[in-house]
């Protein structure tokens, strides 16, 4: 049973992977089950299954008799994202608190130690997120930045470091997509990766740390505000 989960998973992932490199159709659909697991070359049990899990982390939505469809969710809805943030708040906090602690330190050994080739890399990440933004596909959006810093955790050559964000990684999947929900943020990261990107490709491990560090805080800020503008919206006026 364990095992299936597993190739479940590994499928699921597989299949976000499948997402972010634009091969769903134009309107979002996915290949049927039959298709995908050609494609992917699983089980049909594996791809339902794979299917099911990701409509339960919102990435799709399985509409009956039609197929899967990517889910963009290029629209704010201010209400669900409240509901969100006052339902995990603690949970919220404790991760960015985690983020502050691991990513800074992550940002001043890239800038020391990272590959010309993870250099290339991140360049290319950086453009591809900002083409994600251009698509206004915050599913896309948020896997772009997944990468980015997950490159950065690579670029860092400390195998520690890189667990640790594996270990909060999964949890930051539903805060991306939250965050990048949120009208301007996108664009806002924008502007803070091109110059962290700029620190570690100049060799300053100091001001890539710097700038990781205000990257976050900004971050946090944009969700704080999202939150207290619904609040002061729906306040009973005196």
């Amino acid at each position: 049973m364990a095992q299936r989960e597993s190739v479940a998973k590994m499928t699921a992932q597989r299949i976000k992977e499948f997402i972010k490199n634009g091969q769903a159709g134009p309107d979002g659909k996915l290949p049927n089950e039959r298709d995908l697991s050609k494609i992917l070359s699983v089980g049909r049990s594996s791809i339902r299954e794979a299917l099911h899990l990701l409509e339960t982390e919102g990435v799709i939505e399985i509409r009956p008799t039609k197929g899967s469809y990517v889910l963009s969710q290029e629209n704010y809805n201010a209400s669900n994202f409240v509901s969100w943030y006052n339902q995990y708040q603690p949970e919220i906090f404790h991760l960015l608190e985690t983020r502050l602690a691991l990513e800074p330190m992550a940002a001043a050994l890239a800038a020391e130690r990272a590959t010309d080739e993870q250099l290339e890399r991140l360049e290319k990440c950086h453009e591809e997120f900002v083409g994600f933004i251009m698509e206004n596909n915050v599913l896309k959006i948020s896997l772009g930045d997944e990468a980015f810093h997950d490159l950065i955790f690579e670029s860092s050559q400390n195998p520690l470091l890189q667990n640790l964000n594996n270990v909060i990684k999964k949890m930051l999947t539903d805060y991306r997509k939250k965050v990048f929900s949120i009208p301007m943020e996108a664009m806002k990261a924008v502007s803070q990766h091109d110059e962290i990107l700029r620190y570690i490709r100049e060799r300053n491990p100091e001001a890539a740390k710097e700038n990781m560090i205000q990257h976050l805080l900004i971050s946090k800020r944009g969700l704080l505000d999202a939150a207290q503008s619904e609040v002061n919206q729906h306040a009973p006026s005196s």
